[in-house]
């Protein structure tokens, strides 16, 4: 199924009445997509696939994870202090890189930025689409993240996950190693 077709009867799948699912009991929707169709889909996002949720009565409150990224490492004392430093030094840079993926895991940057997000959303008919999810590689996947906070989901979100999908696995970037430990619907 195209990414076009499978977007479609995500919206579909939102609109229904939650039934048991057993994902379980919160709406939480991956749209898998090849990384090469990574800006396809971007575009698509951005273009066509909003005004689509729109028309459908859905009220899109949309979180980029680059965005989440680059305001975090832009303020981070570690990067600031390193940063300049470590660029003559490959063995420096991967230490750089290490420490920051550490401190984004140990802040819970990530899972702050989601559940602050989902407050902005309208718990009547919003859906929170999480974005540029390949900007966490290679610091962490998202079903850590997924499992971390799955509990305190309050509204529908649906993650936007470049990746392949293999009955109900999921391989994040197309190279990570298959985890069965998601808790959503896989489209």
């Amino acid at each position: 199924m195209n990414v076009d077709n499978k977007y479609r009867t995500l919206l579909e799948s939102l609109l229904e009445p939650k039934t048991y699912d057993h994902g379980g009991d919160k709406t939480i929707c991956y749209l898998t997509f090849d990384t090469e169709d990574i800006i396809n889909v971007k575009r698509k996002l951005n273009d066509v696939w909003i005004d689509l949720a729109k028309n459908k009565g859905l009220n899109v409150t949309i979180l980029s994870l680059h965005t989440v990224l680059k305001n975090f490492f832009k303020e981070d004392e570690y990067r600031v202090e390193a940063g300049a430093e470590a660029v003559e030094f490959e063995d420096d840079t991967v230490e750089v890189y290490q420490t920051l993926g550490e401190n984004l895991k140990n802040q819970e940057v990530i899972e702050n930025a989601i559940l602050d997000a989902q407050k902005k959303v309208d718990p009547k008919n919003g859906v929170l689409f999480i974005t540029d999810l390949e900007a966490i590689h290679p610091f962490t996947r998202f079903g850590p993240i997924e499992q971390k906070i799955y509990n305190e989901f309050t509204v529908p979100i649906v993650v936007f996950y470049p990746g392949e999908i293999t009955g109900t696995a999921l391989k994040f970037l197309g190279f990570y190693p298959e985890d069965g430990n998601y808790r959503s619907k896989h489209f």
